[in-house]
């Protein structure tokens, strides 16, 4: 004799409430992946979130406001992707490399595309520009912290580690950009590999 299977719990009020603005924001995303900013409207999000008018309004007053929680939304997303990779690391010498590999991969996808095109928007859009700015902010600190747990405390503790991370993530993000409009990925290459080499010596040189 086959059991029924036990009923699920209804879903609690916030649970809803949570789950509806996921799925904005993953919506959002892929609106911006597809569409691009110019293509990534609030009634666009709705439609593809298969939410109502008002639950968008509830939760995003403003397309502001959605896109600039789309970026931390970004940033979770990536810290999640980190976070299971992390373990597949290598340890000892090999793990500077391999780190630095890892954050380089968060600027070569649709993810970084993204976030370029919202700061592009944002150079005009005075009601996107200062909300996005702030979250930007709380990104960069949060990447470096990822960093330094990706690194591990040995390596996170020398004295030049944050100023190396910070010329380390204008480095990358000016490669990517680079690599969107031009056929230059051997040479960008070849950048990358060159910075892991002269990474080790900026970590002991005091900020």
């Amino acid at each position: 004799m086959t059991l029924p299977a036990p009923a699920r719990a209804p879903r609690t009020q916030a649970q809803r409430r949570d789950e509806t603005r996921r799925s904005l924001l993953d919506a959002a995303v892929d609106c911006l992946i597809e569409d691009g900013f110019a293509g990534t409207t609030t009634l666009a999000v709705q439609r593809r979130a298969n939410v109502s008018r008002g639950a968008l309004l509830h939760h995003f007053p403003s397309k502001a406001e959605l896109l600039v929680a789309t970026i931390a939304h970004l940033a979770e997303m990536r810290g999640r992707d980190l976070k299971q990779r992390a373990a597949s690391l290598p340890t000892g010498p090999k793990r500077i490399e391999a780190v630095l590999e890892l954050l380089w991969e968060c600027f070569t996808g649709p993810l970084f595309q993204v976030s370029l095109e919202l700061r592009a928007a944002a150079r005009t859009d005075a009601e996107l520009r200062a909300p996005l700015t702030n979250a930007e902010r709380l990104v960069h600190e949060r990447i470096l912290a990822q960093a330094a747990a990706l690194f591990g405390p040995e390596i996170a503790g020398r004295p030049g580690f944050e100023p190396a991370m910070d010329l380390t993530l204008h480095l990358m993000m000016g490669a990517a950009m680079t690599t969107l409009l031009h056929t230059e990925e051997p040479r960008i290459s070849v950048r990358i590999t060159q910075w892991k080499s002269l990474f080790p010596s900026l970590l002991e040189r005091h900020p």
